[in-house]
C-alpha cells in the first residue's frame, strides 16, 4: 500500500503570503554566512539541507489523499482543493484518455473536504469511471448542489441541463450510498471499515488493511471525553496496531480544551497519547490549521508533540511526523 498527501490543511485553503515567503528568505539569507552565494552547487546544497517548514511549505490545499493498491488500483479520500493537483497528474496517464478508474471515499461533505471536487479534470473526461462511496446516504445531493449553476459553472451531470452548451461531468459516476461496512475491494485485497467520529455533521474513520498493513485515516474529530476509559476504547480499538495513523492536529491542546471546545477538532497531544497506547507504529499529524503558518506549525504542533512524546507512560513509542504536500509513505 502506497499512500501520498495531496491536501492537508483543514477548513479553508491557506497558501503562504508574500510576508512568509519573505521571513523564509530572510531566515534562509541568515544561515548563510558560510556559502558562497555566487556558487550555484553550494546554495543548492545549502538549500536542499534546509528543513522542509524553511526551505518550502506544508502545503495550503485542503484535504486529500491517494491511496494505491499492492496492484496499483486508486483510492482517494475526500475532494478538497488537493483533489486538483491529483487530477492534473492523473491526465498525464490513462485518464486522460478516457480510460481510468478510480474509487473516491468521502469522510464527510465539509467545504474544505468536497471544495475540490468540480476542478477534477478527469471528472470531465468521457470514459472515466470513479466508484464514489460515502456514509451519507444523500452524497450525490449535496455533490450536485455545489455544482448548481448559481455556485459552479458546470454542472455533475448532463441531467436538467439549461443549455446544450453547459459543460457537465461526463465520466461515468457510480455512487454507492451508503457504503457498506465493511468495505472489500478488489476481490476482497483490500477490506475498509469505519468509524463514526465527533465532529458536526459527523465525519467518519477509515480504516485499511491489505496484506496485513493498516492504514487509517482519522481526520475532523474531537475527543471530549479524556478521563473516561469506556469513551476512548472505541478509539484504541479500531487505531490499534495501525502502521500508519493520519490524525486530526489542527489544534493546540488549550485551543482544543477550551477556547474551540465543540468545533470537532483535535491536536497533536490527544494524538501521541491515542497513537501510543494503540500501539501505532507511525503518528501523522494533519488537517493544519489555516491560521498557522509553517513555523507555528513546526516549532508549536510538532515540537509540543515531541516533547509529550518523552512523557507518554506507555512502553510504546509512536513516529511523529508532519504531513505535506507531496508527502509519500510505503506501507
Amino acid at each position: 500500500m502506497r499512500v501520498k498527501f495531496w491536501g492537508v490543511r483543514g477548513s479553508i485553503p491557506s497558501p503562504c503570503t508574500t510576508g512568509q515567503i519573505e521571513e523564509k528568505i530572510i531566515r534562509a539569507l541568515m544561515g548563510a554566512q558560510e556559502v558562497d552565494l555566487s556558487d550555484r552547487e553550494a546554495v543548492e546544497q545549502y538549500v536542499r539541507s534546509l528543513p522542509l517548514h524553511q526551505r518550502g511549505t506544508y502545503g495550503g490545499n485542503t484535504t486529500c489523499v491517494e491511496v494505491r493498491t499492492a496492484r496499483n488500483e486508486l483510492i482517494i479520500i475526500d475532494a478538497g482543493t488537493g483533489l486538483r493537483g491529483l487530477g492534473m497528474e492523473l491526465m498525464n496517464t490513462e485518464f486522460a484518455r478516457g480510460k481510468g478508474e478510480a474509487w473516491m471515499i468521502f469522510t464527510h461533505t465539509h467545504w474544505d473536504h468536497v471544495q475540490g471536487f468540480p476542478f477534477f479534470t478527469p471528472l470531465y473526461i468521457p470514459g472515466n469511471t470513479f466508484h464514489l462511496y460515502g456514509k451519507h446516504s444523500d452524497l450525490e445531493e449535496r455533490l450536485r448542489c455545489q455544482q448548481d449553476l448559481r455556485f459552479f459553472p458546470a454542472m455533475l451531470d448532463e441531467r436538467d441541463l439549461p443549455t446544450s452548451a453547459t459543460p457537465y461531468m461526463k465520466a461515468n459516476l457510480e455512487f454507492i450510498v451508503p457504503m457498506p461496512d465493511p468495505l472489500e475491494l478488489f476481490a476482497g485485497r483490500m477490506t475498509i471499515t469505519t468509524l463514526d467520529l465527533d465532529h458536526p455533521g459527523v465525519s467518519y474513520a477509515l480504516r485499511f488493511e491489505e496484506d496485513g498493513k493498516v492504514f487509517i485515516f482519522a481526520s475532523d474529530a474531537e475527543y471530549k471525553e479524556l478521563t473516561r476509559a469506556a469513551y476512548l476504547q472505541k478509539y484504541l480499538d479500531f487505531y490499534a496496531g495501525a502502521d500508519v495513523l493520519v490524525f486530526d492536529a489542527q489544534y493546540t491542546l488549550q485551543e482544543t480544551l477550551y477556547e474551540k471546545f465543540n468545533w470537532g477538532h483535535s491536536s497533536a497531544m490527544i494524538g501521541v497519547e491515542l497513537a501510543s497506547e494503540a500501539g501505532v507504529k507511525t503518528l501523522v499529524l494533519f488537517h493544519h490549521e489555516p491560521a498557522y503558518d509553517d513555523n507555528k506549525i513546526r516549532e508549536v504542533i510538532y515540537g509540543n508533540s515531541l516533547r509529550y512524546l518523552r512523557h507518554v507512560p506507555t512502553a510504546h513509542k509512536c513516529e511523529v511526523i508532519v504531513a505535506y504536500e507531496g508527502l509519500e509513505l510505503t506501507i
